[in-house]
């Protein structure tokens, strides 16, 4: 795992989501996960099919366990400092690393869409070419069914790409937009147990669900083949 530092943050984020090879080091050692993660399929076309794609089919609770075992394990080893921790993103931080400048509200319900025509490639649609691994012309060829996409858009992956082949962001950052969805660490309206999702998915075609001010959410136990997660090492843990 690569961590960047993103001005504006007190975090450093990995470079990208958290792959399969992460999280089998985590669900190997910690034992007792739920394994939904591994070997996923949609319409009989593996999901992950190698270590280097983003895991999914892991819930926010899974993903928080993962962070609390990898902080454990690296104090165990001396690697961080008396207060430094691995977590989920924060809602606001997420903004900041996709290059957002500061949205009104309280909530990220609340500053969901609220900033219009910005994507974390640029402001055109549809996409250029090498911005994201999203609904597209393999994904339609690929599925039986009705489904929407991108035309004229082709990344040449049907379900997740291996993380870190696409456009970089100005802060260091791959897979801002598309491949997986992420889980932020904040509740999307301020309560409930509904937790964020940002950046959209391989699944994707819709240009509002692509924009870098959208919000999406989930139970804290819901998984899905579009839905991973990205760990970033911060200087404090917000509360659960």
């Amino acid at each position: 795992m690569r961590f960047v530092a993103v001005p504006g943050t007190r975090a450093w984020f990995s470079a990208w989501p958290t792959r399969v090879r992460d999280y089998r080091a985590f669900a190997e050692a910690r034992g007792g996960m739920d394994g939904a993660w591994r070997d996923p399929m949609w319409q009989g076309v593996p999901v992950t099919p190698g270590p280097d794609h983003p895991v999914v089919n892991v819930s926010w609770n899974d993903a928080w366990e993962f962070c609390r075992w990898l902080t454990d394990r690296e104090h165990r080893e001396g690697r961080l400092r008396a207060g430094q921790r691995y977590r989920l993103p924060t809602d606001r931080e997420w903004s900041v690393a996709v290059g957002l400048p500061e949205e009104p509200g309280k909530t990220p319900q609340d500053r969901d869409e609220k900033i219009a025509d910005v994507y974390p490639w640029g402001t055109q649609w549809p996409p250029p070419r090498g911005a994201g691994n999203f609904a597209d012309v393999t994904f339609k060829k690929r599925f039986n069914g009705d489904w929407t996409f991108i035309e004229g858009y082709d990344d040449g992956f049907a379900t997740t790409s291996p993380v870190g082949l696409f456009q970089r962001s100005p802060t260091g950052l791959y897979d801002l937009s598309g491949n997986v969805w992420e889980w932020c660490e904040d509740l999307y309206d301020g309560s409930g147990t509904r937790r964020v999702l940002r950046g959209g998915s391989w699944g994707v075609d819709d240009p509002r669900y692509l924009l870098s001010s959208c919000r999406y959410y989930g139970g804290p136990d819901g998984r899905s083949g579009r839905i991973g997660f990205r760990v970033v090492l911060g200087v404090d843990e917000p509360a659960r």
